[in-house]
Order: C-alpha cells, then structure tokens, then sequence
C-alpha cells in the first residue's frame, strides 16, 4: 500500500513528445510512491502518445480536440485530478524534469508547515544545470510587477536558504489542492501568461503563504531564453509571447491597481516605452513592436482568450523565440 499523502501532478502536452515523456518518466520515478499523473494533451498535430496502450501505468490522460490554451488545459488537468482527491497538486510545464526527492521534500515541508499554501522549487536550466532559471520571486500585489530571484545566476548555494516569497511560478508549483479551491484555478480569460501571477495574488489576498524550498529540484529547458557563458541571459521573445506577456500584463493591473491607478499605469506606460524602444532601435524587430500594441490595444479593448494575428504566423526572424507556455496557450 502506498505510503504518504496522495499527490496528483498536472502536466500540459505541446510539442515533442520525447519532452513530455521524459518529464512523466521523472515524476513516476519519485521518491514518493502514492502518486498520479494527469497529462491533458493540447497538441492535435503531435500528440504525446501515438496509443492509449502506449500510456505510462498511473498516468491519466486526456486528449483535447484543440488547442484550449495553458489555464484552460492545466485546469482542466486540475479538475480531473481533484476527482482522486488528493491533499496536493503539482503544477508543471511539460518541458521540465524534477530531481528524485522534490515530491517528497514538498510534501514533507507542507505537512510540517500548516501555515503554507504553496511551495515553489529552485528551478535550473536543463542545458545548463549550473545556471538558476528562478529561485522564487517577489509580487507587487498592487501592479502585479514581479521580481526574480537568481535568474541566470551560476548557482554557488547563494539561494540555498528556505524563505516566504510572494510568487509562484507556473513552471512547478506544488499547491495544498484546498488552497487551490479556495481560490480558484487559473483565470481562462489570460489564455497563457500573467496568470501566476494572477493566481499568486489571490493566494496573497486569501491570507495564504508561499514558500521557496531550494532542496526542492527542478530543470526547465525554457525555449524562450539561452544562457551565453560571456552574454549571460539573452533572449528575444517571439510575437505572440510579446503580445500575450504585454496585453495580460495590463489587463491584469486594470483588475489589481484599485487605487493611485494614474501612477502604477505610469510605470506600465514607462515600462512599455523602453521595451518599445529596445525591439524597434537596437533589435529592428517591428513584429515585436506591432504585437506589443496589439497587445496593449486589447488589453484596452476587453479582448481576452485567444487571439489570432498575421503577425504571430509570420516567418520565424533569428533569434525569435517562443517558449512551450505560449506553444501550449496559443497554447509556466
């Protein structure tokens, strides 16, 4: 009989299969034996098993006949692992691996710490494991800014200290599955970015805490951004990252600024401008430019969910990159 509290992993299929085998072949591996695995399968094209015969054992999976986006699919993983009610929920992208002992290490830190809603894990990248991809981040609850810990970071134990933060990324997120009905699951209308952040605030709002635990492992192969040894991090999003980031960036601080809204839009606006700039000036990338007031201009508008834009099909421009949260939203 399995030992310990059932935990249920959520896992949202884009892209290569190969990736999201590996990522359920890690959790399956877990220390932790009294485990589930849901995999919601957003990729007609490409779908992560060719046969139900070819399904890993204790791993449900559920095919969608279109792409639903990142929150829609991730909640509905969510609701279909409530139904083996478990006490916690493991959130990750597809393109991700999680060391042996991270289900484990949650599970016992929360059991210990009532108080914790959520855990977020020191999180790598997968082609270099010396760099930190993240280690927590802190939320401006008011304007949903975010700051990162770590980010491209060679980690030399600078972030090996357990603290409260106020954000939980949506790459690995192992949440109390109470917590996550209190507050609800992630906002469909975002369609794919910002709703770690929504959803972070809610947690904030609801009087729940958050917790980084660096034991707790995990590797991101992160497509949307490469370390350089020299460079460091560098990156250049691609169109439809641009206009999902930049359109759900403010509409989530129409809903968050309830007061000195001339100021906090003053920071988006100033924020804006400079990124603006960067793409038009130093990076001559005017598909980046147009998404971003796409973006902005339905922020405006009220036009969430999905959206379909010339720009986002255009030809690929080197070093444009897209990341498996917007292939998955658009397709953590």
């Amino acid at each position: 009989m399995a030992e310990g509290p059932l935990v249920s992993t959520v896992i949202l299929h884009w892209g290569d299969a190969r990736v999201t085998q590996e990522c359920v072949r890690s959790v399956l591996d877990s220390s932790h034996q009294n485990l589930d695995v849901v995999v919601v399968d957003n990729c007609p094209s490409s779908r992560a098993w060719n046969s139900p015969s070819e399904v890993a054992r204790g791993v449900v999976y559920l095919q969608a006949q279109t792409n639903t986006g990142y929150c829609a699919g991730n909640n509905l993983g969510i609701r279909r692992a409530m139904q083996s009610e478990p006490a916690y929920i493991l959130l990750l992208n597809n393109d991700t691996i999680v060391d042996r002992d991270l289900i484990r290490l949650c599970v016992e830190f929360l059991e210990i710490r009532s108080d914790v809603a959520v855990v977020t894990p020191k999180i790598y990248f997968y082609h270099r494991p010396d760099f930190i991809n993240l280690a927590g981040g802190a939320l401006d609850i008011n304007t949903g800014e975010i700051v990162f810990f770590g980010g491209n970071q060679r980690d030399s134990a600078q972030f090996d200290t357990a603290r409260e933060v106020t954000f939980a990324t949506g790459c690995a997120l192992f949440a109390r599955s109470r917590a996550l009905v209190q507050v609800g699951f992630f906002d469909e209308d975002l369609f794919c970015y910002g709703e770690d952040v929504d959803l972070s605030r809610r947690l904030l709002l609801a009087g729940m805490h958050v917790f980084y635990l660096p034991q707790a492992r995990v590797w991101h192969r992160c497509a949307s951004m490469s370390v350089d040894e020299n460079l460091g991090l560098h990156t250049l999003p691609s169109p439809s990252t641009t206009y999902y980031l930049w359109r759900n960036r403010l509409h989530n601080l129409r809903r968050f600024a309830a007061a000195q809204r001339t100021r906090r839009y003053s920071r988006y606006v100033a924020a804006f401008l400079r990124k603006f700039a960067s793409f038009a000036l130093r990076h001559r990338r005017p598909r980046l430019c147009l998404a971003m007031i796409l973006g902005a201009r339905d922020a405006i508008a009220g036009r969430m969910g999905k959206r379909d834009y010339s720009v986002f099909d255009a030809p690929s421009t080197k070093g444009d990159l897209t990341d498996s949260r917007v292939s998955s939203g658009v397709g953590s």
